[in-house]
Formats: C-alpha cells, sequence, structure tokens
C-alpha cells in the first residue's frame, strides 16, 4: 500500500510538471552536449557486483562487454554529476555507477537528455542492481551469468529480456511503480513468479497458475535450473511472457 501511495504522489507530481502532457521542463536548463566512456578492465576477480543508480533518462544494459564494464553516457544538462567506482577485495569486484545533481534541485525534463548505455561482461558471475528512477529502462540481460538481480523502477516503461539458456538458479526482485512493464522468460529453465501486484493489468502469457498469485512455467517441475522472480507491481500495465 505504502508502494501504491508513492507511485500515485509521484504520477501527480510528473503531470505537474509536464502541464498534464508530454514531460516538459518548467525552466529548461542550459547545458552543452556531453559524453562520458566506461571501461572497466578484466582483473582477477571472480565475481562482480554491479550498481547502477539512475534518477532519469534513458538506460539500456546488455551482455557481451570484452571487459568487465563498458559503456558511453551521454548527457546535455551540466548540473548532472555521474560518479563511477570500481573497487576489489579478495576475488570479488563491485562496480558502482550514481548519477548526482551538482544543486540540491535538478529539474529532470525538457529537451534535456540523459542516456546511459552499459555493457557488462558474460565471463563472471554477477549480482546486479539497477535503481531507475523517471526512466526508459532496457534491460537485456541474455548471455549474463546472473547470480541475482534486483530492479526497482519508479516512473516509465521497463523492459527486461531473462529468455535464453541460463545455467545457474537465482533469484530475481523486480519492482516497478508507473508504466508499462514487459518481462519475458525463458521456456526451458524453470520459472518461478511470485507477483504482487498493484492498480493496474498483469498477464502472465504462458504461464500456469498455481494459486495464490504463483506462476510458473512448464519447465519449473523437472528443470535442475529455477530461475524465481518476487515481483510487486504498481500502476499501468504488466505482462511477464515465455520467450
Amino acid at each position: 500500500m505504502r508502494k501504491l501511495i508513492l507511485c500515485c504522489w509521484v504520477t501527480v507530481f510528473v503531470f505537474i510538471l509536464a502541464g498534464c502532457g508530454p514531460l516538459n521542463a518548467i525552466n529548461p536548463l542550459p547545458g552543452d552536449d556531453m559524453r562520458e566512456e566506461i571501461i572497466i578492465e578484466k582483473d582477477e576477480s571472480q565475481h562482480l557486483d554491479v550498481n547502477v543508480q539512475f534518477k532519469y533518462g534513458d538506460l539500456t544494459v546488455t551482455g557481451g562487454s570484452s571487459e568487465w564494464v563498458t559503456g558511453e553516457l551521454h548527457y546535455t544538462n551540466d548540473r548532472i554529476r555521474i560518479d563511477s567506482d570500481y573497487t576489489t577485495q579478495r576475488e570479488n569486484g563491485a562496480f558502482t555507477i550514481e548519477q548526482k545533481s551538482k544543486r540540491k534541485i535538478n529539474a529532470i525534463f525538457g529537451n534535456q537528455r540523459n542516456s546511459w548505455d552499459l555493457q557488462l561482461s558474460n565471463d563472471v558471475p554477477i549480482d546486479l542492481i539497477v535503481d531507475a528512477g523517471v526512466s526508459d529502462t532496457a534491460l537485456d540481460l541474455r548471455g549474463l551469468h546472473l547470480t541475482g538481480l534486483v530492479v526497482d523502477a519508479g516512473v516509465g516503461s521497463v523492459n527486461i529480456d531473462l529468455s535464453g539458456d541460463w545455467h545457474e538458479s537465482f533469484e530475481a526482485t523486480i519492482d516497478t511503480g508507473v508504466g508499462e512493464t514487459t518481462i519475458f522468460l525463458p521456456n526451458d529453465v524453470g520459472v518461478k513468479v511470485i507477483a504482487k501486484t498493484g492498480i493496474g493489468n498483469t498477464s502472465f502469457k504462458g504461464l500456469i497458475s498455481q494459486g495464490k498469485n504463483v506462476y510458473v512455467n512448464e519447465a519449473y517441475e523437472t528443470s535442475d535450473v529455477v530461475i524465481q522472480i518476487v515481483a510487486e507491481t504498481g500502476i499501468g500495465e504488466t505482462v511477464f511472457i515465455l520467450k
């Protein structure tokens, strides 16, 4: 309930800023066209913790990086500050990237651009945390070696692709606020979704209901590998679909 109340207030706030129309800034901010490159080179780490803290804009995360992490950040708001850090402890590497503001109050809409395109390595186990505020978020996680996933999204569209072949079980927590969410799931490994639905429509295409908001695929009963998802949805349409 607390989540839904917060979502409602966020929705009201967004529409106030937007004038009940497309998201536009009340006072557009000055800024130059800025690009930053992210490269975290491979080292001796045997596991990565990746933490992405994104406030607004367009966020894309995929696999296939030739290093631990690569990416490009493109933004036009000179009040944005992006901090990134990589540390190692024994055989564990930890990468954090966080969007901050140089001032306490930061307008977030209008013609200002803020897009992150991050690629992660397929060659190492990863615990991934993504905290996305007001954004369109696309997480194509196929091919990664995930050992854990947490996604917390505020306002905007969310697309998460967990289809494909997985060789190790893991648990995921997906918490969405306001907007459309699509989550693609694999056919050939076990899937279990525990859904806590809010105000909106939630559908489960190709999944079998076990009652009490629990859904599984056909492979769940026999697969040695299981992806278990606890999903809390807010306002909007959410679709879980086998792919």
